[in-house]
């Protein structure tokens, strides 16, 4: 018979190596009605982050009973349930010759959409909860929910922005109906620069019309990459002028994809570690808007960083935001940070069972992110660190002016604490 920990095969090895209490499938009453009191319930929707399993705790992994897909060709709208991971969903709508604004990696779950959704297409259409047209699921009080952006009523209207950016805290999410856009044809400006030549690049990139962006990855060397969608003569037209202001950078090369599906950033050329078995790791996401004359400023902080940095496991990585991403109210959701135009993320690993070791690395990560602070005071909460000493300030920090509307909602739709 089986161990229970080894039935929930995640991606994430900190929530893969867990003791968990239980693993349930299904959302049911008894779920609500038994008292967990002093527990709260992990949830699993592509398992990807550290929190969707923790020691001595009950995990809902929705991957096996919330998978299903139904795209309605008449409107242009899928509905994908709750479990279903972004590497299903691309390759569905590949198959329908349509996409949407996923992340670099096809390994996460819902929870990427529900927590915002950065994207290197988020600069043409926006972040992913922007694209959400209807949402069910159940609150943390066991109430069910089903809500459709165009016939919200009054009283369901901050419901409505609390689940987009902050769903993990308010409900268990099961069905999400969102656009789709027509598929085109990709190119993808790669390859390893120095730190002068980063430096360029960034300067270049807070100038890129939307059908462009920018991503970068510094561990012990620099890789980037810039995406370009080509959806017609236009877009063809700005993305070979921007290739000739490039031509100068030797080691970098251009690739063609039909579609984003296509597309596999990061590759295992790179060597990064996230699948390391033997590696435990939490990631930290910052945002903040352009750096302008900072640059080289931001370029000195990030090589100290890096030279400073406990193992080779360890990088700073980072994602472009702005063109739609900013044209939307930020009451819109409570992804609040409407002005940022970079998201960096800062990826602490360490050998698991070694706490010296973790402790090491944890300081690594704090100190890095007080130094990035300057140039990135926000917070993109893609994760949830309610077991780390900096969760509350991380929590402040993306919901700034709506934290008190959370609290609220909090209080009303899980005032058990059943969720994170």
């Amino acid at each position: 018979m089986k161990n229970i920990k080894d039935l929930l095969e995640v991606p994430n090895i900190n929530s893969s190596d867990a003791q968990v209490k239980k693993i349930l499938y299904k959302v049911e009453n008894s779920l609500f009605k038994s008292s967990l009191k002093s527990e709260y319930l992990c949830v699993c929707s592509g398992g990807t982050t550290s929190s969707c399993a923790r020691n001595g705790l009950i995990t809902l992994d929705l991957r096996k009973e919330y998978n299903q897909i139904h795209f309605e060709k008449e409107n242009n709208l899928i509905k994908i349930g709750g479990g279903v991971i972004m590497k299903d969903l691309m390759k569905f709508l590949e198959s329908h010759n349509k996409t949407f604004p996923t992340g670099l990696s096809k390994l996460p779950g819902a929870g990427y959409i529900l927590t915002g959704g950065i994207s290197p297409m988020s600069r043409r259409y926006g972040l992913a909860i922007d694209n959400i047209e209807s949402i069910k699921g159940y609150l943390g009080n066991g109430t069910f929910i089903s809500l459709e952006q165009n016939s919200l009523n009054s009283s369901q209207k901050l419901l409505w922005e609390g689940l987009k950016g902050a769903a993990p805290f308010l409900a268990i999410i099961t069905e999400i109906g969102l656009k789709t856009f027509q598929s085109h044809p990709i190119q993808i400006i790669e390859g390893f620069v120095d730190d002068d030549e980063l430096s360029k690049v960034i300067n270049l990139a807070e100038g890129f019309p939307e059908s462009l962006s920018l991503q970068w990855i510094y561990a012990k060397d620099i890789y980037i990459y810039i995406f370009a969608e080509i959806n017609n003569d236009s877009d063809n037209k700005i993305t070979k002028n921007y290739l000739k202001k490039l031509e100068k950078f030797t080691s970098l090369k251009i690739k063609n994809y039909e579609n984003y599906n296509q597309i596999n950033f990061f590759p295992k050329e790179l060597d990064l570690f996230e699948l390391n078995k033997n590696n435990h790791s939490e990631v930290i996401s910052l945002l903040g808007g352009d750096l302008k004359d900072n640059i080289q400023s931001f370029i000195k902080c990030m090589k100290e960083i890096i030279k400073e940095k406990p193992n080779k496991s360890c990088y700073v990585a980072s994602q472009q935001l702005g063109g739609k991403t900013k044209d939307f109210d930020h009451k819109s959701s409570f992804f609040i940070h409407r002005a940022s135009t970079w998201k960096p993320w800062i990826y602490a690993a360490w050998k698991k069972d070694d706490l010296k070791d973790k402790e090491v690395v944890l300081k690594w990560l704090n100190e890095s992110w007080k130094k990035l602070k300057i140039f990135f005071p926000k917070i993109h909460l893609a994760q949830i660190h309610n077991h780390l000493n900096s969760h509350e300030e991380e929590v402040y920090l993306s919901y700034g002016e709506r934290l008190s509307e959370l609290k609220t909602l909090k209080n009303i739709c899980d005032p058990e604490g059943l969720l994170s």
